[in-house]
């Protein structure tokens, strides 16, 4: 994919011009017009139209390119990185030109394309990252603030959820393309930015990754995840954004659709975890407070009309856990918890809820004490605040999204 644009993204303007990375400029001898020269797993820039003249290897972010400023006419990208070419130096300017990894072939001349001569010769800095995100804007994480508001006080076990850190501010979980989990803390500094905290790599591995609380007893929020031979792994919080060493739940989950972390469903005082199967059965596995799950209970069929599960809390102020789900008329429905392990009659909540967008359930998101919900518009995130009686208010935009493959938020 190869895009430009006047002002690629209005976050860009929010980005810290960041010193140059270490320079890694390797020159190479004026060849033949052949992008093969490029040794595979590089990214190379050439200096005339179809990979002619001297070429340059570029293996880490620049924000100025000293004697090859203003002089790129062609590039091909064999490496695993993506890549953002910019007009101006510090990352900047009117023009860019985002480019993806691993092109093996292709004539990538800066001259023609439907570029109009607007970036031939005219590149002054390269910034390279594992996604398209980081490429972008310099950083692996999207840019949460929960707009620093802190929970109430006091709030019940039915309410606490979605604070990995234990600071009473809603946070958010994100696996990024590139498979790194990122915790997002919702705390901004005075300019308005936030630091994620990087929890590991590797998450690519797991089909699903919910959380819904303490699971184990031990007063800190949890994670599931289930890999993709159908193992179900429980990674213990440890009260700081981090995560333990993860335990082995029990294999044969992959015969579930989806899986939600949902609360105490069952009234026990214990979190409990809802499973839809192949078939469109619901299910839900009593937890036990350690980690595990007992025999599970069967709530009903019929939940493959529903393309979505998000486990908000207590919506309605019964005190008691809910679910919403989504159906393929993009109406979003609360179906309130008995306290028995299932759910009376549902209720339609307004707004409608496009098929193709997440829907977010991480608590009280706001600092009112009443839990919210999410969901992106167009790139970027809103918060439905909570009514406290089973709906939500309008949205309130709260921060730009990465809309890449892979990428998850929990």
């Amino acid at each position: 994919m190869k895009r430009t644009t006047g002002l690629r993204r209005a976050l860009a303007a929010a980005v810290t011009t960041a010193a140059s990375l270490a320079t890694l400029l390797t020159a190479a001898p004026t060849a033949s017009a052949d992008a093969s020269r490029c040794p595979q797993g590089s990214f190379c820039v050439f200096q005339y139209a179809q990979f002619g003249g001297q070429m340059k290897i570029i293996s880490s972010s620049q924000s100025t390119l000293g004697v090859w400023d203003n002089t790129i006419s062609s590039y091909i990208n064999r490496s695993d990185k993506w890549a953002v070419a910019h007009t101006d130096a510090g990352y900047s300017g009117n023009s860019s030109i985002q480019i993806d990894p691993r092109q093996e072939y292709g004539n990538d001349d800066l001259g023609w394309h439907g570029y109009e001569g607007e970036l031939d010769n005219k590149i002054s800095s390269i910034r390279l990252g594992s996604t398209s995100w980081e490429a972008d804007y310099g950083y692996g994480w999207m840019d949460w603030t929960s707009m620093d508001h802190p929970r109430p006080a006091g709030l019940p076990a039915v309410s606490r959820f979605g604070d990995m850190n234990n600071d009473g501010i809603a946070d958010l979980l994100e696996r990024a393309d590139d498979g790194k989990l990122w915790l997002l803390n919702g705390r901004h500094d005075a300019e308005w930015r936030t630091k994620g905290l990087l929890i590991g790599g590797g998450w690519n591995a797991m089909t699903q990754l919910v959380r819904h609380g303490d699971h184990n007893g031990d007063g800190t929020e949890d994670v599931y995840a289930r890999d993709r031979s159908g193992v179900l792994w429980l990674y213990p919080g440890t009260g700081r954004g981090g995560l333990k060493p993860r335990l082995k739940v029990g294999g044969g989950w992959n015969s579930m659709r989806e899986i939600e972390a949902a609360g105490d469903l069952t009234g026990d005082g214990r979190r409990d975890l809802l499973a839809r199967d192949t078939a469109g059965v619901l299910w839900t596995y009593p937890g036990t407070g350690r980690g595990g799950f007992g025999a599970r209970k069967k709530v009903g069929g019929g939940w493959n009309a529903m393309n979505a599960l998000a486990a908000p809390g207590d919506m309605n102020g019964d005190g008691r856990s809910d679910l919403v789900a989504r159906d393929g008329s993009r109406t979003l429905w609360l179906y309130p918890g008995n306290g028995r392990g299932t759910f009376g009659s549902r209720v339609r909540m307004p707004y409608a809820w496009p098929s193709n967008e997440p829907v977010l359930a991480t608590g009280d998101v706001t600092g009112d004490g009443r839990p919210d919900l999410m969901r992106t518009i167009q790139g970027q995130l809103y918060v439905y605040p909570g009514t406290g009686r089973g709906g939500v208010s309008g949205p309130e935009a709260n921060m730009g999204w990465d809309n890449a493959p892979r990428v998850l938020v929990f």
